[in-house]
């Protein structure tokens, strides 16, 4: 096996962490930062020589580095989600915290530098956002929304739903269902509190 020098173990290590990090490799210029190389030329020079040496392969597109086993790779391309209970695609139900599974995702879509959870969703008021009961949501979570997102939504503390946001003033907002036969809820900013933002769904069939 052919050893690396300082710089090239750097870099390999480098490659390791931006894709364990982000799900995808970086590219010749985020190598050229990181080391303030003075061209991509540089970078491009030492991810020749991994490759010759066996501990990367490449293809002829941008973040196309993929890591071999030569390389000691430990980075896994999947994240570990808890499912976290049910939510109300419908009239608010009481809140659970319960983790009862977990769900891979894979980390090209699902980066690591946020963290996730899933809720199994109850009720048909989201429907016409193709979101029907049954269906596991991907919660990216965060406690703020802009106009448009689809969040789960507590109310007063102790009631969960999964609606659209939308501000109407700083006092209030709407949250929205995506069925036309269903009542928006108005709701002050005191009684609620956002858990986080649907970024993904998953359907069994």
């Amino acid at each position: 096996m052919e050893e690396l020098t300082k710089r090239q173990a750097q870099i390999l290590t480098y490659i390791k962490s931006y894709i364990e990090e982000n799900g995808f490799a970086p590219s010749i210029r985020d190598i050229m930062k990181h080391f303030n190389f003075k061209s991509p030329r540089a970078a491009h020079k030492h991810l020749i020589t991994l490759e010759s040496k066996g501990y990367i392969e490449r293809k002829n597109v941008s973040r196309s580095i993929t890591l071999t086993s030569k390389s000691g790779q430990t980075y896994t391309t999947e994240l570990k989600v808890p499912v976290s209970g049910k939510i109300a695609a419908g009239d608010a139900i009481e809140a659970i915290e319960k983790i009862t599974d977990y769900i891979s995702l894979p980390t090209t879509f699902f980066p690591k530098t946020f963290e996730y959870f899933s809720l199994r969703v109850e009720g048909n008021s989201m429907v016409d956002a193709q979101i029907k009961s049954g269906d596991f949501v991907i919660i990216r979570r965060q406690n703020y929304a802009e106009d448009g997102d689809i969040i789960v939504a507590l109310i007063d503390n102790n009631k969960a739903t999964l609606k659209r946001y939308k501000k109407i003033n700083e006092k209030e907002v709407l949250l929205i269902p995506e069925n036309k036969e269903m009542k928006e809820i108005k709701i002050s900013f005191d009684r609620l509190k956002i858990q986080g933002k649907m970024v993904g769904l998953i359907r069994i069939l």
